[in-house]
């Protein structure tokens, strides 16, 4: 019986949240490419408009204790100093494991010329991590789990990120948490036996025009690296129709295809939707993934709108 719990309980606590271990730890997003803030705080301000961004992410469905994500963030630039500012909220779930986190980002722009900009980011600010080993499933007594069954840890951090852009491509590079804080610690030793491992992403784009104005393409790609799991690669074109309906498709390698649809409202709000179909091992324990997207920009007397934006 014991064999059974342990196989059952750990597969979820190591493979799923990595607590132990060294694994993929922050929450994936198939919609990065509409708020690249989450992932690099050069990004900060770079579309010349204060705005607001929510994505709801419910990865998995139908396997038991599946992933759950919630972000809010807010960014703005301060033109007068060339610099933005972001605030990032992210709640997320996965079965007795529950992170939450409240981040700052900075970035400094430059302009090389009228086209070419970059800019330099700084995230700082903590997780607070919850685990509640009371919700596994147990089938006979366990004294490990009776004697430590919920604990809570405060992990302070600070990321960096560069952000080059034009109007037709856009190139980054992130490393969002840098200090691999000890997640728990071997109470016989002092030892930490689990740490916040660090994630670099590299991030592309390119804008095709296709026919003016009705029909552009945009190509993007993403590479995830993390100590201890497998890179993950994963490539999205998007059509883009009068600057209105954008849909898409996005493969990633060796873990999922989605499909993906947005649409411009208005000059300040923009809505999309995304479904993931796993093609790994997993696919016969979940029916896909299902995320959210919202954005709303805010105008001001001097600072106008510019509709769409497409980094």
């Amino acid at each position: 019986m014991r064999r059974r719990l342990y196989k059952y309980g750990l597969a979820v606590l190591l493979g799923f949240s990595a607590m132990c271990g060294f694994a993929q730890q922050d929450p994936l997003f198939t919609q990065y490419m509409n708020n690249p803030g989450l992932i690099n705080p050069a990004y900060a301000g770079s579309n010349n408009v204060m705005n607001i961004n929510g994505i709801f992410r419910k990865q998995w469905v139908g396997q038991a204790w599946s992933p759950t994500t919630t972000t809010l963030s807010l960014n703005t630039p301060m033109q007068k100093f060339k610099v933005g500012l972001g605030l990032t909220f992210v709640d997320d779930q996965i079965g007795p494991w529950h992170q939450t986190g409240l981040y700052i980002d900075y970035a400094r722009h430059f302009s090389i010329n009228n086209k070419h900009n970059i800019s330099l980011g700084l995230k700082a600010g903590f997780n607070y991590l919850d685990i509640n080993l009371m919700n596994l499933i147990m089938y006979e007594y366990d004294p490990y789990i009776a004697a430590d069954p919920h604990s809570t840890t405060f992990l302070p951090n600070f990321g960096l990120g560069v952000f080059y852009f034009t109007d037709k491509y856009f190139m980054g590079f992130s490393v969002p948490k840098l200090i691999r804080n000890g997640i728990k610690e071997n109470e016989n030793t002092l030892e930490a036996i689990g740490r916040e491992e660090r994630h670099y992403f590299l991030t592309a784009g390119y804008l095709f025009t296709i026919h003016e104005p009705v029909w552009k393409l945009k190509a993007s790609a993403m590479a995830r690296f993390v100590n201890g799991a497998p890179s993950s690669f994963e490539v999205s074109a998007t059509t883009i129709f009068y600057d209105r309906i954008w849909f898409g498709l996005t493969y990633r390698l060796g873990d999922a295809i989605a499909a993906h649809v947005r649409g411009q409202v208005s000059n300040r709000l923009q809505i999309g939707y995304s479904y993931d179909l796993n093609n790994s091992r997993l696919k016969k324990f979940n029916s896909g993934s299902h995320e959210v997207f919202i954005n709303y920009n805010f105008s001001f007397s001097d600072q106008p709108i510019r509709s769409p934006r497409y980094f």
